[in-house]
């Protein structure tokens, strides 16, 4: 899995070998697979070529969605792509530009019943399973939850998380657990600052949310939201127990999947708010002795779902290979591939209740794994708006934590721009919805 907002396509080529004498011998289909750099993509590769050797997949870098609309609207559509938030299903299905899986789902005998039913915002339009258009279909999911090093726990003299854990109790340990060298420069951090679209998670913990039940407006500057902002923002500004982004660059090499919240893995940071998907590269670090726990709360403990889909152009070409192999991204191989390489949790909720992912006896340390089962209970898919899009929204929200860290403004001005910005941008695409196209 990757962080929100990225999207997967596949694309379809035909390939024909030429025999000694320069004729056609063989004809071999591909499929060009532009996806995110997770490791586990080889492995996925390796069993749809064991059920359909005749297919060629190519692993191609990703494309963000203006550029899946840029193909489609040039009449050159991928033949699959992943979708990795609600907020970018819903700008494809207003389009209509998907292909309604409904009658493939029935044609092919994929049973709908068995996946997390916090998913249905992803797979159906409007989260609505009995009149919606089934979008795409998801192959993992997972929540966020807190990780952190066993072993520089002990050596702090600091007690491990527990469920019952606050802000101020992962703020105490992030403090104790903060070391600086003989010149002052800080050389272990207690915790990776939590990306910023997780203030929206915080929010919901503090009592808040970002926008109001319709998404009619954005609602980021109420006084629970502000808490969130302030809490988050004071991680790094007050108590310097995360690093700053020249620390970050400074302290472990950056490069490959996973970017900064590879520190953990070279234990130069002892907690990270990330999710299972990461353990892939967890587990690299045959020395790191880490564990799990559920994210620290406010007054509510509440947590964030992530998850893809992977959809159908309606243009697409190709329709019946695009859903075998799409057919193969949901099958029982490929789930037991997510539950045993740690690609977060499976999409389907049998999977993840088999002994096989609840405990792995080739990774002994990772022995509660049955928390993944009970936060996707207490998740929530991010919030949207239908007046604004994400890419604006996340744009806002980032520039304005931005100035946090430049010292222009305060955590809670920040809180007081992204909704003023942001309602600004939803009041002009309520008056011309054109607009949003």
């Amino acid at each position: 899995m990757s962080s929100p907002g990225t999207l997967v396509v596949v694309g379809l080529v035909t390939l024909v070998t030429v025999s000694g004498c320069g004729k056609p011998d063989v004809q071999e289909e591909a499929i060009r697979w532009v996806v995110d750099p997770n490791p586990i993509r080889a492995e996925q590769i390796r069993l749809y070529n064991a059920k359909r050797p005749d297919v060629r997949v190519i692993n191609d870098p990703d494309a963000g969605p203006q550029r899946v609309l840029t193909q489609l609207a040039g009449g050159v559509p991928p033949d699959v792509f992943a979708v990795y938030s609600p907020q970018s299903a819903a700008l494809f299905a207003r389009k209509n530009v998907l292909e309604d899986l409904r009658p493939w789902v029935r044609r092919r005998g994929i049973s709908m019943d068995g996946f997390w039913p916090q998913l249905d915002g992803f797979i159906y339009e409007h989260g609505d399973r009995v009149r919606g258009r089934v979008l795409g279909l998801p192959d993992n999911c997972g929540p966020y939850m807190l990780f952190y090093n066993r072993r520089l726990f002990h050596k702090g003299g600091v007690s491990e998380p527990t469920e019952q854990w606050t802000w101020q109790d992962f703020t105490r340990a992030a403090r104790q657990l903060t070391e600086t060298d003989s010149a002052g420069r800080r050389i272990q951090f207690g915790t990776v600052l939590p990306p910023s679209h997780l203030l929206e998670m915080f929010i919901w913990q503090a009592g808040g949310s970002w926008y109001s039940p319709d998404g009619a407006r954005c609602t980021c500057d109420s006084a629970a939201a502000k808490k969130a902002f302030a809490w988050w923002a004071a991680l790094r500004r007050t108590h310097h127990a995360a690093p700053s982004a020249t620390e970050e660059q400074s302290l472990a090499p950056l490069g490959g999947w996973g970017g900064s919240q590879n520190l953990f893995k070279a234990e130069k940071a002892a907690m990270i708010i990330t999710g299972r998907w990461l353990s892939i590269e967890w587990r690299k670090n045959r020395h790191l002795d880490w564990d799990i726990a559920p994210v620290p709360r406010a007054e509510y403990r509440v947590g964030m779902l992530e998850s893809k889909i992977y959809a159908v152009p309606r243009t697409a070409r190709r329709k019946a290979l695009s859903v075998d192999f799409l057919q193969h991204l949901v099958s029982a191989e490929d789930e037991m591939l997510v539950a045993d390489y740690g690609d977060g949790m499976p999409s389907i909720e049998a999977y993840c209740r088999s002994q096989r992912f609840l405990f792995n006896p080739g990774y002994p340390r990772e022995r509660r794994n049955h928390l993944y089962l009970s936060e996707i209970q207490r998740s929530r898919l991010r919030q949207q708006s239908p007046w604004i899009q994400q890419l604006d929204a996340d744009t806002i929200r980032d520039e304005e934590c931005d100035r946090i860290w430049q010292g222009e403004i305060t955590p809670e001005q920040a809180a007081d721009n992204i909704a003023r910005r942001t309602n600004i941008i939803i009041k002009r695409n309520q008056a011309n919805p054109n607009l949003m196209d």
